[in-house]
């Protein structure tokens, strides 16, 4: 039986014991046995500390004492007693130990006292009056009940930091025994106003709008914290003012198992953040539908300027050319200078006619809307290795299926895009350019041999020409793709649902 792991009624009961003990038999000594010798049998019995003292001198002292001071018998018997005694505690000592020996104190007083290597320790103590050789003495039995004291505060400074960490969270940390709170931390009177003094003891419903959603979250929580740890949800509460708030709740449960249905719950307030994020999905939509307003008034826009030119400036070199032409027949046969005056107008004409027919293309290719998307591309690829000296391999497998005109238009807006990027920033020698389509989804495939492309480039917000593409894809809620091919270079793929409800969801 080890007396330092007893609890503090225990070593009273256990002390007090030893006292009627020893009252008792100083009364009536056993035949043929001293009063010294009695006492130091029952000194080495004893389980706890024992000694007596005489004119504040240690007349005896058993091994658990010893034990607690660490010194020999021999020091122990020629020191002053109250030189074992923490200084700062000697005197309240001293006052508690006359008092109990007046019997206006029963109970065991406590005080510190430094050992042989300079160690402090916490002792409990009780004191009797006894006679010990014919004179007036005093019984001490002690008991080291330093760890049990260093437990104590360790477990306090524990519930202080656990106190400490739980109102330094800025969410409101409640605790719930069978849907009453039985801990809060400070958070809560900022997200609900409330002194948590306030909800000790009171039922959850107090904070949210109304019983009825007070048991459905309940159930929510309950049920789902049987199977899983933790769970987290958003769901409106009310506030003390009566004002109505929308948090973000994440619940746990106590201990390994959902017993007496025990959990601990954080609330956060994001009304705030949940109107600016709706506000900012509303602004993006709104940018949105004005991007694809643009785009549609920029191509309607182009057509219009490209059928301009072709009516009227295309209509007009044709004319010029072919007065030319006339001129040219009815020139005198000796007339060198004017022939070949004429000659080179009618090249400069020629040329003018075919920039005209270039700058028509650019503007609204007639492929797209005379043949569709795959012809478009089929095209615009041959004239992108014309023109760049970049070898561009074409495969194309839409089937017999028709596709929406404005998206045929964004696809290879996205395409010319990208093809731009590649002659800009690849250093590539080839590309590879693939069209497929089913009856679900629409896919574009560019990949180069170039140089590649870092992330930070990938979400550089002063890219537009990336920015464009993912915006117009968006719009059709398809999405862009961008990473690094092997062994070299980029690709980017480009998907867009041909489904309209799978476009809107």
């Amino acid at each position: 039986m080890n007396p330092e792991k007893k609890s503090k009624k225990e070593l009273i009961d256990l002390v007090n014991h030893l006292q009627a003990q020893l009252s008792q038999s100083g009364r009536r000594p056993a035949q043929g046995t001293s009063e010294e010798d009695l006492y130091k049998i029952m000194a080495q019995s004893s389980q706890v500390g024992f000694y007596i003292m005489q004119n504040k001198r240690f007349q005896f002292v058993n091994q658990h004492f010893l034990d607690y001071a660490g010194y020999s018998e021999s020091e122990m018997l020629q020191m002053d007693t109250l030189n074992i005694i923490l200084s700062e505690d000697r005197r309240k000592t001293s006052k508690n130990a006359v008092m109990m020996l007046k019997e206006q104190r029963f109970s065991p007083y406590e005080f510190r006292i430094v050992t042989r290597d300079g160690r402090i320790k916490w002792i409990m103590e009780t004191v009797m009056s006894i006679t010990f050789k014919g004179k007036r003495a005093i019984l001490g039995n002690s008991m080291d009940v330093t760890e049990r004291k260093e437990a104590g505060r360790r477990l306090e400074e524990l519930e202080a930091l656990e106190s400490s960490i739980l109102d330094a969270i800025p969410q409101a940390v409640v605790g719930l025994h069978e849907r009453r709170i039985n801990f809060a931390n400070h958070a809560v009177k900022v997200i609900f106003g409330w002194h948590r003094e306030e909800l000790i003891g009171k039922s959850i419903t107090m904070i949210y709008r109304n019983e009825k959603e007070a048991d459905r979250i309940g159930d929510i929580f309950y049920s789902t914290l049987e199977r899983q740890r933790t769970y987290e949800t958003e769901f409106p509460c009310l506030r003390k003012d009566g004002q109505q708030i929308l948090c973000r709740m994440k619940a746990s449960r106590i201990g390994e198992k959902l017993r007496e249905k025990r959990i601990v719950v954080t609330y956060e307030n994001i009304t705030a953040e949940k109107k600016a994020q709706d506000d900012l999905e509303r602004s993006r939509q709104e940018l949105r539908n004005l991007s694809v307003h643009l785009q549609s008034v920029r191509e309607e826009e182009r057509t219009r300027v490209a059928r301009k030119i072709h009516d009227e400036l295309g209509q007009s070199l044709t004319a010029l050319q072919m007065d030319l032409s006339w001129l040219a027949s009815r020139l005198p046969a000796g007339n060198k200078s004017i022939r070949e005056k004429t000659q080179s107008m009618s090249g400069l004409v020629d040329a003018t006619i075919e920039n005209v027919h270039k700058i028509m293309t650019e503007l609204r290719p007639s492929l797209l809307d005379d043949l569709g998307l795959p012809s478009a591309i089929e095209w615009q690829a041959a004239d992108f290795q014309k023109r760049s000296g970049i070898r561009c391999q074409t495969r194309i497998d839409c089937g017999n299926g028709v596709i929406d005109k404005e998206l045929a238009t964004a696809i290879f807006r996205i395409f010319q895009e990208t093809l731009t990027n590649i002659v800009r920033h690849a250093k590539a020698v080839h590309c590879k350019v693939s069209l497929t389509a089913n009856e679900k989804e629409i896919c574009l495939e560019v990949t180069d041999n170039g140089i590649g492309i870092t992330q930070w480039q990938i979400d550089d917000p002063r890219s537009f020409g990336m920015i464009g593409m993912r915006e117009r894809a968006h719009l059709w809620g398809g999405t862009v793709h961008v990473r690094n091919a092997r062994p070299s270079g980029t690709t980017v793929r480009v998907l867009i649902p041909l489904d309209k409800g799978e476009r809107q969801a």
